[in-house]
């Protein structure tokens, strides 16, 4: 295990980590200087251990929502405050210089974004006041709560997503992968949430058997050019469904799986599925399934980047049982006082997270707990696993 420690570092509460990787780790910070707000992005150099300002911009406002992107050798920054306006900056990594900016503007609020590469975002927007009545319009000729565009950074032109598939009540997650050196674009509309797809399945009789998850996959480049030209279907793959019956939930993915939690509600059968990157083959990797008295007081926890899986039971007394379900064989208890499960490294570090809030304030709780030795420490702040790293901010 490996402990990153940057509370000496990361001085403002306002401190967002952005990437981690083996030599660096990105983050922005947002602070007040001369009376004027400012967001700097930082590098940080863990052989080092220095930081540097790739990057600061001065903010006309304290309410924007900001979401980080993080490609090779370019930072993209989405600023918004859920309104009509976005502004789109690019960032390079190695320089700090600044590679593309753009303010756009769109009917509705935005309510969701993503970046699909470096230059292609994704923008969902919804109805708002100001323009109610063309959607209203708007629905009634497509029958659609929602608008989603293709925004190219390159040549700075917005493009309709006419697939009806990804404009219904649920939306749409889009995650990008790399498949034999092409861009991939995986596809997930789930119904709603777990809850809601169970609560699906006992109104059946009434709902019907066409409650579904879907999960597609595509090209990113055929998936681009589909929208360019206005396709009103896109050249999807469906992979994985689920009707009102089941249940697939995404986990996660490494270089050469992606992971589903699959369940079947007649006989309450759960299991961790596999999709080959490579060959497209489905496969069970392990039943997730518990002795049916443990049932209600049992969780799982599933880390794809290790390959690794971890029921998490509450004990009679009220603490934490961590047992491997798949490529661990830890077995241990840990104190409630502690917090909820968070990870578990070389089957012998817990690390796990306790929050304490009130109307005003919030206050973070970090601990590291030593299966083998009993010792345990804990930290006030924030905190990040990937892989055998462990980075406190």
């Amino acid at each position: 295990m490996k402990v990153v420690e940057l509370r000496n570092v990361f001085t403002s509460c306002n401190d967002t980590l952005i990437e981690i990787s083996d030599d660096f780790i990105y983050y922005a910070e947002e602070k007040k200087e001369e009376g004027h707000n400012n967001l700097f992005i930082l590098e940080y150099n863990r052989d080092t251990k220095r930081e540097r300002i790739l990057s600061n911009y001065f903010l006309k406002s304290t309410n924007y929502i900001k979401h980080f992107f993080s490609f090779q050798g370019e930072i993209l920054i989405i600023m918004e405050s859920g309104e009509s306006e976005v502004t789109v900056l690019s960032i390079d990594k190695h320089t700090g210089e600044e590679k593309n900016t753009a303010k756009l503007n769109f009917i509705g609020d935005m309510s969701q974004c993503c970046a699909l590469d470096r230059c292609h975002l994704i923008i969902y927007t919804e109805q708002n006041e100001n323009h109610c009545s063309q959607f209203e319009e708007y629905k009634k000729l497509t029958g659609r709560d929602k608008i989603v565009y293709l925004f190219d950074l390159n040549d700075g032109a917005y493009y309709y997503l006419c697939d009806p598939r990804f404009s219904g009540e649920d939306g749409a997650r889009f995650i990008t992968y790399d498949k034999d050196g092409e861009s991939q674009l995986l596809v997930l509309q789930p119904h709603k949430t777990e809850e809601d797809k169970a609560k699906a399945y006992e109104d059946r009789r009434w709902v019907g058997d066409n409650v579904n998850d879907n999960v597609w996959v595509c090209s990113l480049s055929a998936f681009i050019d589909s929208v360019k030209l206005g396709e009103e279907c896109a050249p999807l793959e469906l992979v994985l469904c689920a009707g009102t019956c089941g249940m697939v939930r995404y986990v996660g993915m490494n270089e050469k799986q992606i992971y589903f939690r699959a369940k079947y509600f007649p006989t309450n059968d759960q299991r961790l599925c596999s999709y080959n990157i490579h060959t497209g083959k489905k496969s069970v990797v392990t039943e997730l399934n518990l002795e049916e008295d443990k049932e209600k007081l049992s969780q799982f926890y599933i880390d794809v980047n290790s390959s690794k899986a971890y029921s998490i039971t509450t004990e009679v007394d009220e603490d934490y049982q961590v047992d491997g379900v798949w490529n661990s064989s830890v077995h241990s208890i840990y104190s409630r006082e502690l917090g909820d499960f968070v990870a578990c490294i070389d089957d012998r570090y817990i690390i796990a997270r306790y929050v304490l809030s009130d109307d005003k304030d919030s206050f973070e709780f970090n601990s590291i707990y030593d299966i083998a030795t009993g010792e345990q420490k804990s930290y006030e702040c924030k905190c990040l696993v990937k892989g055998d790293t462990v980075v406190l901010y």
